[in-house]
């Protein structure tokens, strides 16, 4: 019996971080392509996972709510904060908040 608690442990372990491998590639992804269209460069290329939570979709299905935290820069000497959310595998808002950009919250 502990050796199948273990095996569950072991396999729901495995899905989240391929799920959460998954959704870093979207936010990563999602967040340049943001940053390209308002002509801000994404720094390091990456993002970092900020929180996860379980939360409801449209459907009411419960899925893993996450939201990524990036940098960006706007001409190469400074560093901005961004985040994006990724709930269920679908990318929902991003926020950049700079000098020359401003304050810009995408859906």
């Amino acid at each position: 019996m502990i050796t199948f608690v273990l095996l569950v442990l072991l396999l729901a372990a495995a899905w989240l971080w391929m799920d959460t491998t998954s959704a870093r590639d979207l936010a990563r992804a999602r967040a340049g392509k943001a940053c390209a269209d308002l002509g801000v460069q994404l720094l390091d290329q990456t993002v970092a996972l900020a929180s996860t939570r379980i939360a409801r979709n449209q459907g009411q299905n419960l899925v893993l709510d996450r939201v990524f935290r990036f940098e960006f820069s706007e001409s190469g000497s400074e560093r901005f904060p961004g985040e994006i959310q990724v709930v269920g595998g679908l990318a929902g808002w991003i926020t950049l908040e700079g000098e020359r950009v401003g304050r810009v919250h995408l859906e």
